[in-house]
Parts: C-alpha cells; structure tokens; sequence
C-alpha cells in the first residue's frame, strides 16, 4: 500500500514536468499580463481597488520575489487568470530516490567494509559494487523513513 501511495504522489510530479521550462518574464507576470491586455497602471489600479503607487509597487515586489501568494490571487482573479503554483524538480523523482538511496547505500557499504577491513576480511572492488547495487534497490524498494536524513 506505501509505494502504492508513493508512486500516486511521484505521478502526479511527472506529469508537470513540461511546466519547468515556464519561465517568470523578466519584467515579471503581472506587468507583462497587463501590457498585453493593452492596460495601464491606473486601469489595474482600479480593477484591484488600489492605488496606482500599490500596483507599481506590487510588481516591483513580484520581480524581487518578495510578492505574498495572497497578492497574486487577488491579481489573477481580479483578471480572470489562474494562478499555477508549483514546485517542480530537475529531474524525475524516481532519479532523486535513486540517487539518494545510491548516496546512503555508499554510507552503509562504506562502513560495513571498514568493519571488515579490520577483521582482514574486505570486499574486492567488485563485490562491492555489486553490495551497493543491491543495497540501493533495497534503499528504493524499502523507502525507509531515514532516507533523507543525514
């Protein structure tokens, strides 16, 4: 049932990964979304029920990332828009799981083979490589609560 659950969470990632490469305009959403509806900062102003001085301000804040979500809904509703909030990752959350477990795997390997080290009984390289690939997928396989954890 858990990787049944995880695997619903990993799909719902994969399926927008086509939305990294949105990029915020440079002069940030609002002030581009407003020039393209051919509107001036007073006529935004009104539509928000602000003050002209409130909405220059506002988009300064959006292109300096200090603008609150609460802020942006307001502006896309007020403008018919939807507001998309997402975090997405670089790469495939099943790559970020791989990797992971891979970087634990080395830890746990790394010291079962010094302990074996000092009883003369070490791994060839080989062998070793083999350990860590078993223990990764044990790591992916599992999904124990530590895996994040140092």
């Amino acid at each position: 049932m858990k990787n049944l659950i995880l695997q619903q969470y990993q799909h719902k990632f994969d399926e927008n990964l086509m939305i990294k490469n949105i990029r915020r305009p440079k002069e940030g959403w609002i002030r581009t979304l407003r020039k393209a509806l051919g509107m001036s900062s007073p006529q935004l102003a009104r539509i928000l029920g602000l003050g002209k001085a409130q909405v220059s301000q506002m988009e300064r804040m959006e292109i300096d990332d200090r603008i609150t979500l609460k802020q942006l809904r307001r502006v896309a509703k007020e403008l018919d828009c939807e507001l998309v909030y997402a975090l997405v990752p670089r790469t495939s959350i099943q790559e970020m799981i791989r990797e992971r477990a891979d970087f634990k795997a080395k830890k746990i390997i790394e010291v079962a083979n010094q302990h074996m080290i000092l009883e003369s009984q070490q791994l060839d390289e080989s062998s070793l490589n083999e350990q860590l690939d078993l223990e990764t997928n044990r790591l992916i396989q599992d999904m124990p609560r530590d895996l994040w954890e140092e």
